[in-house]
């Protein structure tokens, strides 16, 4: 019965694969800024009104641990997306994506269109060699408003700069992909159509009847939020953490959520156009997060911490082949988008790359493509973690943490104190010392990447695009 299942797993990836090679799946990539992992109706959020988002994940399979692998620098956007598209590791990645074969590139290399819209935050060459069109694209990390953003389109050689004063960036993002997939309608040639959005990435100003769609008192915070912990003295929060200060937090989860639901619409805009443009049954869909995102979690506001609210991601995949319905906690890097993509897409995956095909757990050849998964963020930061436990070490700035993720997944109980664990802590430490030798993290590479702050950002207050937009 054994060899049997194996057999019948090994020739479901066979087909699958045979299918991408000879089918070529039109691609579109829907990736979020900023969206918490647990800001999902689909993933146990009764709060917040996620229904096409939800349809995704749920129509698709779902990878439940998948991980940024971390941030040397506060903007962790920036080095999220230089690992996404190099498809190499935190500490081999370049920041400005200005060496290797990029993700757009490989797939241009097997007959893909490319084309983008959105934020793009590693600078504008690079931008240039890997998408033939582009509209409403955004070159920054972030705007001081979801209006008036300034924004790119390609003409030739070139990425002209213009502004739509007065239009929600989410919204404009959203047409440029609704009108490439309508250019694309009577075309033979697979695309792939890269759209990552700047919501729900502060300021969170949701526009119109969003900004009232949630009623503060009703919101219900994460039971590892700062205001929670200090209601109930008998689970403390970790040493090193700080109380979160300022707006009511009820406040700032309505509007965030607010900025969510509006993403979602849109959302559901680009997916009913996949449909009604007759590319709904070779178009594979992939949504996921950049990062995660504290918002007062363990008295965090920042992005670029070890928790899990702040390395925690989430990756989607839906289509032709996918099965629908999956949920697998194997372990994932962003990263692995790279490999993924090629294998589905059915051209060769660079061998410098440090990505791993996540094909054969979606086929269910295999269950899993990591036994740990390591996380380094600032310079004080790092985790190791199984499918279990998960260590985070501060690397002497602060005492060692170890977290029963089964049993306590909002990291409320250190463990790391109880000499029962002692073993089990030191195994852990090995792991992580190898995996850090691994991914080439120095003090030197770490300076590197603290340096590498800004993509470029290029636009106009003054000009609008010429035919009218």
């Amino acid at each position: 019965m054994k060899r049997t299942c194996i057999l019948i797993a090994a020739l479901c990836y066979c087909c699958a694969l045979t299918w991408a090679q000879s089918s070529r799946p039109n691609i579109v990539f829907l990736f979020t800024d900023d969206q918490r992992f647990d800001s999902f109706g689909a993933l146990g959020n009764p709060d917040v009104k996620t229904p096409h988002m939800d349809r995704l994940i749920e129509s698709g399979t779902l990878f439940t641990q998948a991980h940024i692998q971390g941030s040397m620098i506060t903007a962790t956007c920036l080095p999220s997306r230089a690992m996404i598209m190099s498809g190499k590791s935190l500490f081999r990645a370049p920041m400005q994506l200005d060496t290797g074969l990029l993700l757009p590139q490989a797939l241009q290399s097997a007959g893909y269109t490319t084309f983008a819209t959105g934020k793009w935050h590693n600078g504008q060459e690079s931008f240039l060699r890997c998408f033939e069109q582009a509209e409403a694209v955004f070159f920054g990390g972030a705007s001081r408003t979801h209006t008036n953003v300034p924004l790119n389109y390609r003409e030739g050689e070139e990425m002209i700069p213009y502004e739509v004063p007065g239009e929600h960036a989410t919204t404009l993002f959203a047409d440029a992909a609704i009108a490439f997939l309508k250019s694309q309608q009577d075309s033979d040639t697979p695309f792939f159509c890269y759209v990552p959005f700047t919501a729900p990435h502060t300021p969170h100003t949701p526009p119109g009847e969003y900004g009232s769609m949630y009623d503060p008192k009703k919101i219900s915070l994460p039971p590892n939020h700062s205001s929670v912990l200090s209601q109930d003295e008998s689970r403390s929060t970790p040493r090193g953490s700080r109380r979160s200060q300022g707006q009511d937090p009820q406040a700032r989860y309505a509007a965030y959520y607010g900025m969510i639901s509006h993403l979602d619409h849109h959302i559901g805009r680009i997916t009913s156009a996949i449909n009604q443009y007759d590319h709904s049954k070779d178009t594979l869909i992939i949504l996921a997060t950049d990062h995660g995102y504290s918002f007062g979690s363990h008295g965090e506001n920042n992005k670029a911490n070890g928790y899990e609210h702040g390395s925690r991601s989430t990756i989607a995949f839906t289509g032709p082949q996918i099965p629908p319905g999956k949920r697998t906690p194997a372990l994932a890097y962003l990263l692995d988008l790279y490999p993924t993509l090629c294998d589905l897409a059915g051209t060769s995956i660079p061998p410098s790359i440090d990505g791993k095909s996540l094909l054969p757990v979606i086929t269910g050849e295999k269950t899993s493509v990591r036994e740990t998964l390591f996380t380094a963020f600032m310079t004080n930061q790092r985790t190791i973690r199984n499918e279990r436990w998960k260590l985070f070490s501060r690397l002497g700035d602060g005492p060692d943490e170890l977290f029963d993720l089964k049993n306590d997944p909002h990291e409320l109980r250190n463990l790391a104190n109880q000499a029962a664990y002692a073993p089990l802590i030191q195994q852990l430490k090995t792991q992580l010392d190898h995996d850090r030798l691994q991914a080439g993290d120095s003090p030197e590479r770490v300076q590197q990447i603290m340096q590498s702050r800004r993509g470029g950002r290029r636009g106009s207050r003054n000009r609008t695009r010429p035919n009218g937009n």
